[in-house]
Formats: C-alpha cells, structure tokens, sequence
C-alpha cells in the first residue's frame, strides 16, 4: 500500500516523525470543494533530521497553497517556480543549515514535498490547500465529496531503499502502531445554490447541522465520534435541488485579469441503442480478498442479468495471468448467459499479483471489428504501470476510431484513484467507485445502457461572439526537440517538419481542448479562460451530433460574477493535464497536423501555466 506522512531516515532506515495533531477545513460550493489540511508534526530526536512529506490527491485536484510554520514562529509559503531553479535553490539552503521545502510532483495523484534541517525539538505545522471538482453520484442531484485515508493515517513507519533516479521517494510498505495522543478534527460547510435535501456518508458516522442561521441552502457536518485516524476514504454525498441543471459560471480573477467560465450540466436525453460487444475484464488479484470480489462479483452478475439481447460479450479475469470465459465474445443465450452467471458467483481473488496490461491488451486484440466494442474494467486499482495501460488504450482508440469505449469500476474502500479515472478518460467513457458497502445497482445499470448507445460526436461550445485571432506564431524557433540524423553523403533525406505557428499567445483557452464525451447520468464540465477584453456570450451554446441527429444546448451565463481563482485553477489544472496526455490545443490543432511537437514547448507552457496560477508539475516546484 501507499505511504505518506512525513518520514526521516537514518542510515537508509525510516522513522515516522510523530504526528501531533490533525485538523481538517472543507468549503463544498456546489460541485467545487476546497481544503485546507493542517498537520502538525514534531521531531522528538536529539539530532536535526531532514524530512520527507508525501501526500495523495485525486487526480481533478489541485494543490493552490503550501505554508509551513515553525515553532508558531516562522511562515514558510510555497511559490511555484520551475523545477530545476526550485531544486538548486532547495540544495543551497540545506547546505547552509536553512529552513528548506521542496514540493514535488511523484505522480499525477501523488504530491511531495522534501523537508530540509528540523531541529532536535521542533514544531513543524504543514497546511495544504487544494480545490477539486466532486463527482456525481448515481442519483440526480447528488455530488460526491471522497476525503483520502492517507491525510490522517495510523502512526506508523515503513520499509525504505534508495532511489536510483536521484529522488527521494518512499516505497510502498508501511507498518502501525496504535499510539495517538490527538483527535481528528473534520469540518465541512456546504454552500449550496438551491436547497439541501439530503447529507449522508457511507463510510463513517457523521454529525450534520441542516439550515445555519435559517438558510436551507447551508449545512455544516463534523464526524459523530472521535476518532484519531480513517481506516478508510472518507465519502460525503450531498443532495441539493436543482444541481444537475446546466448552469455557467464567470470567475474574475483580479491578478490575471482573467475571466473563467465553467459549464456544467448533468445530461438527460435519449437515443436509440444500437447492437454492441460487452468485455467484462474482473480484477481477481489477492488485493480484492473479502469484501471487493465479493462486490466485484455482484456488479458482474447484475451486469449479466441485465444485458440486451442482441448483444455479444466476453468477461475476462486477471491478477499475474489472465483467462477468458469465452475463445471469442458470445451471443447473448441462455446458454452463454447460465455460463456466466456460474462463472461469475464462483469467482475468488485467487489469481496473485495484479497485472492489468495483458488482459487489456487481449480483450482489444479479440474484439469484434463489425460492431462498437465497450470494455468494463472492475478493479481496486493498485498498479504501477499506469502510463503504458493508458497509452495501450490510446492505440486501440485511435485504431477502432468511435467504435470502442473504456468504462471502469473502482471497487473497495481503497481504490486507486488515478488509474480508474485515467484509463476511462483515454477510452472516452466514464469512472465510477463504489466502495464494500454501498449501493451500487443504479451506478452499475446506468454505465451498461450508456455503454450499448452510440458515441455522441462533432462537440462544439461557443464562449464569445467575438472573432479573436487565437495563435501569434513565433518569429522563430529554437527547440531541443529529438530529430533524426541526417546523412552526411546523401542529397536525398529530407527532415521532417516541425510546426512552426506554435500558440504563444492564446486568448480563449478551453479546458479540456478536446470535449469530454457526454453521457447521460455523468456530470459534464468544461473551463475556459477569456483573457482581457474578451467578452463571453450571454448564451453559451453547447452543440454535438448523436446517431439520431444534431443536438444543442443553450446555457445562460449566471450574471454574478464571482471573484477569485478557484475556477481558474482547476481550468490550469486541466489545461496542464492536457499537455501531459498530449492532448492539448497544441497538440491537436489542425495547424500541427502530423508535425512533431517539440518538448521544450510542452515544458514553457506547462511551466506558464505553473507560475501563473501557482500550480505544482513535473516542471514546477
């Protein structure tokens, strides 16, 4: 499992530094939830240490402020610089006995942050604010607020051996002790724009105070016991009348002299289904003993009972070696349905290790090419090789063109968010979680109906009125872009082009570039950043075209501006995501079209947009 906290070494031997106490700030704005996280820690040794903090986040999350305080003394406050400056400067201030903290991105859900020279005796208080988009949950009108384990964990220590890419970056083992000698402290206020309905949590015992100071539209919750850790995420659902309505908010941001917009809608329409082939791939890894086989196992059933007809399906289970239930997907029969269901009730997490790859990789090998493909992935997610399953599905995506999606089931109380929500935004379907004691039936049957009805296609949003020249193209350019060799005896080889209009001055930037597919049940947001002096429409128009013809929306924008950046860094955020996964405006422009993009630009962007909205990345500290 995944360790975080902060942790000094010794003679490459971990030691926890004690955590103090735990408090933690939740601000849930319809469907955009802030956090602030304070951790106080304090080192008991007689020799100063030099620390290391690691931390999780979901993946729609960004970190927006970092303080450390020292013996409630000194206020040390992250700024986002670009990485190698950051890490020079961090060597120099260890070298010369300072206070120093290096916060680094390990992956796209993990954040650290090294700690330079804590005295014998020293308080450290960490606070982290982050903001995050909450998902939608099964039923209307219901977001879904998940707060990770990891925050405030079990005291404990683990197993550690150096790096050899020169980071310093902690395994994932770990081992507990009962000992706390604080409670943790949570509170959450909803502000809702229509009234609260419902607050529940199914993962712990909560305390909830409806309609403060007489407003129905406000509501604070704290835990109903105490406690001194989560031995588990804990998941807040709040029900509020009117969220899933299209709604657009303007942001102004006063230090960019920006303005973002968000859309946001939960899609109800109706087309016809059309005669698909189903992939059911189960995780069956020694991970999902107990209670996750024992859902995935019931997710699968009720998958099964509830297939259409004329479909053909398959179901694959994996952990170190895979197999198939059927040589090739099956007509749905009685016959091939009793199999199945057999197959499915007698499942158990007997299958080792969890390698996800090759049983992926088969499924798209063996799929049918004279009907649209839709894989269902159930799993806890606990894997390392993220990236390569991605770029797998990628392939397959482009290949197949519309006529394969990739759905995906988080299962358990600990999930790993970043391979659910990645593998199913490169297959152009959708993420759902449910954790061993909920109520799955609606998530689980709305995934299966939006999987056997065409994709939607064509998306298209229109922000502004105003005819804007998007690009300035550079006068020059100068990139370390990886080029082929060139012959020095032969007139004939000819180097490829490389794109010279790169965008360097983007005045509508929307996040994502490439639309989200839409779904109906699935919450649907998109960003875009007006830089100044461009208006947006009253109207924003959301249009598309569906196997059963064109479709459009028009969506007034809400005419209070807010102020502030929580939207525009969530936009940055996307914006950043996008230039990872390659699929950024820069990327996919008509203009680059077979052009290769050099990665020195990717870098100058992502780096732009670190700085601007004080955003942590692969290249910014």
């Amino acid at each position: 499992m995944q360790i975080y906290g902060l942790v000094y070494f010794q003679d490459y031997h971990p030691y926890s530094v004690p955590l103090q106490n735990v408090s933690v700030e939740v601000n849930i704005v319809d469907m955009i939830a802030e956090i602030t996280v304070c951790q106080t820690y304090k080192n008991i040794e007689s020799n100063s240490i030099e620390a290391i903090y690691k931390f999780p986040l979901h993946e729609a999350s960004a970190v927006c402020k970092f303080e450390a305080e020292i013996d409630g003394k000194r206020k040390v406050k992250g700024i986002v610089k670009e990485a190698k400056q950051a890490a020079k400067e961090y060597d120099e201030a260890i070298q010369q006995g300072q206070d120093a903290y290096l916060l680094e991105q390990h992956q796209s859900d993990v954040f650290q942050c090294s700690i330079g020279n804590i005295t014998s005796g020293q308080t450290v208080v960490i606070k982290i604010t982050y903001v995050t988009e909450l998902k939608h949950d099964a039923e209307t009108e219901k977001v879904r607020f998940v707060f990770p384990t990891a925050i405030s964990p079990r005291y404990g220590s683990s197993g550690y051996s150096p790096a050899n890419d020169g980071k310093k970056l902690i395994p994932d083992a770990i081992s507990y002790s009962s000992e706390a000698n604080y409670y943790l402290d949570l509170a959450i206020t909803c502000r809702m724009t229509s009234v609260i309905q419902s607050i529940e949590s199914p993962s712990h015992h909560i305390s909830t105070e409806l309609n403060i100071d007489g407003n129905p539209n406000v509501s604070k919750i704290t835990l109903a016991e105490q406690i001194t850790y989560l031995e588990k995420d804990f998941i807040l659902v709040v029900k509020s009348l009117g969220l899933d309505q299209p709604r657009a908010f303007v942001e102004y941001n006063p230090q960019t002299e920006t303005n973002c917009i968000m859309l946001t809608l939960v899609p109800k329409f109706s087309i016809n289904t059309i005669m698909s082939e189903l992939i059911f791939v189960i995780d069956r890894s020694g991970s999902m003993q107990d209670e996750p086989m024992k859902k995935a196992s019931e997710a699968l059933q009720l998958l099964l009972r509830s297939l259409p007809e004329d479909c053909f399906f398959n179901v694959i289970s994996f952990g170190s070696h895979f197999d198939s239930l059927f040589e090739k997907s099956q007509p749905y029969s009685e016959n091939s349905f009793l199999k199945a269901l057999k197959h499915s009730q007698e499942m158990t997490a007997n299958y080792g290790g969890t390698e996800i790859y090759n049983p992926i990789k088969w499924a798209f090998d063996n799929s049918r090419n004279d009907m649209p493909t839709s894989v269902f992935l159930l799993t806890d997610g606990k894997v390392n090789n993220v990236n390569q399953i991605v770029e797998l599905i990628k392939s397959c995506e482009e290949k197949k063109k519309d006529d394969v999606r990739f759905f995906s089931i988080g299962i358990g109380n600990s999930v790993s968010n970043n391979l659910v929500e990645y593998v199913s935004r490169a297959g152009k379907g959708y993420a759902k979680f449910v954790t061993n004691n909920e109520q799955m039936d609606k998530k689980i049957l709305g995934m299966l109906k939006n999987a056997i009805k065409p994709p939607i296609k064509d998306y298209n949003i229109t922000w502004t009125n105003q005819i804007v020249e998007d690009v300035l193209p550079m006068e020059s350019e100068s990139v370390d872009v990886d080029k082929p060799t060139i012959s020095l005896f032969s007139d004939n080889t000819t180097p490829p082009q490389v794109a010279q209009n790169f965008f360097t001055n983007i005045k509508i930037q929307q996040a994502p570039f490439l639309i989200p597919p839409i779904y109906p049940g699935v919450r649907f947001i998109v960003y875009c950043i007006l830089e100044k002096g461009i208006e947006a429409c009253k109207e924003i128009i959301l249009s598309a075209n569906s196997h059963d013809g064109p479709m459009k929306l028009l969506i007034p924008l809400d005419p209070v501006t807010l102020q502030g950046s929580k939207i525009h860094t969530l936009a940055a955020r996307k914006l950043i995501q996008e230039l990872d996964d390659g699929n950024s405006l820069i990327h996919k422009h008509q203009r680059n079209n077979g052009k290769p993009i050099p990665i020195s630009l990717i870098r100058e962007q992502i780096v732009k947009l670190g700085i601007t909205y004080n955003l942590i990345s692969k290249y910014t500290r």
